[in-house]
């Protein structure tokens, strides 16, 4: 019997400016393992994030990504057992579904030896997920500003220098992405897609090339950020907080509810305190993890037993 085990790194995104299309993989992980077993049955099991929240039936998002892979290879989504160990926060912006989807969608395809090319898991992973940021940046791996051309991805991955630490403070409150995303109008002003776009613009190389100076105004956003301080109250006094501390620049992680920061090491500790710090007096308990940028993205090893 074949096990297949897929570690996907968590990732941030939008980073400020980037709305859906930039990403950040980072060194927080979960797995998932797949393997076949005798009969039909398909069994479920799920450690650490969410044991007692995510279903262990077919209304578990991993179904639709296996499934995916066994109807494009012709066979049936039976003789299966699926274990879940999530170590990514839910529902803080950090790409936990994401992973999830990614891991069923690289783990069925290496069981069933379907042989998927990047491309194809890309498209597979964003018609379930909506969205293409969260699922490249953890695919691919590092820094990575990705697009969809009719039916195509289209992406770049950028390095990053080895210095970057990214602070993440967790609320203890959950944002869904469908509710961070009602919240967003249907038009914009001219003026502030200008001011995305000239942001955008310096942030691609600054982050990439590691013009730290650049990256307090670089990741500062009219586009999503300040129609979420309506679910995200503390967000820009965290902001203020974390820049005030030494932070290079601060933004919402993908929806929330989590902020990130970008900081050196010397700094981290101080940054991660001084933002908990906001939401601890505005009565909501945070902690904070120290991250560096997953370079390698989705990894699998397979056994045989």
């Amino acid at each position: 019997m074949r096990k297949i085990t897929v570690t996907i790194p968590a990732s941030t995104t939008n980073i400020g400016c980037g709305f859906d299309c930039l990403g950040l993989a980072l060194s927080l992980y979960n797995t998932v393992e797949v393997e076949k077993i005798k009969g039909d049955e398909v069994i479920v099991e799920i450690e650490g994030e969410g044991r007692k929240l995510i279903p262990t039936n077919e209304e578990n998002i991993i179904f639709p990504a296996l499934k995916m892979v066994f109807d494009r290879v012709g066979e049936k989504l039976k003789g299966l057992r699926i274990k879940e160990v999530n170590r990514i926060p839910l529902e803080k912006g950090l790409g936990s579904s994401a992973a999830t989807r990614l891991g069923g969608i690289v783990a069925a395809s290496c069981l069933l030896k379907a042989n998927l090319d990047t491309r194809e898991i890309l498209k597979m992973a964003v018609s379930l997920e909506g969205h293409p940021d969260n699922v490249a940046a953890s695919l691919l791996g590092g820094f990575v500003a990705v697009t969809f051309c009719e039916t195509d991805p289209v992406w770049v991955k950028l390095p990053v220098p080895e210095t970057l630490r990214v602070v993440i403070v967790i609320p203890d409150k959950k944002i869904l992405t469908r509710r961070a995303r009602r919240v967003l109008p249907e038009k914009i002003s001219f003026s502030d897609a200008v001011f995305n776009l000239s942001r955008l613009a310096i942030l691609v190389p600054s982050l990439s090339q590691g013009i730290w100076e650049n990256l307090a105004l670089a990741t500062q956003d009219k586009l999503h950020q300040p129609y979420r301080t309506s679910l995200l109250p503390e967000m820009e006094d965290v902001f203020e907080a974390a820049l005030d501390a030494g932070a290079k620049g601060v933004f919402l992680s993908g929806a929330g509810s989590g902020v990130a920061a970008f900081s050196f090491e010397d700094k981290a500790e101080k940054i991660g305190r001084t933002m908990q710090k906001v939401f601890l007096s505005r009565g909501t308990k945070a902690n904070y993890l120290i991250l560096c940028v997953d370079k390698k993205g989705c990894r699998v090893d397979e056994k045989k037993h």
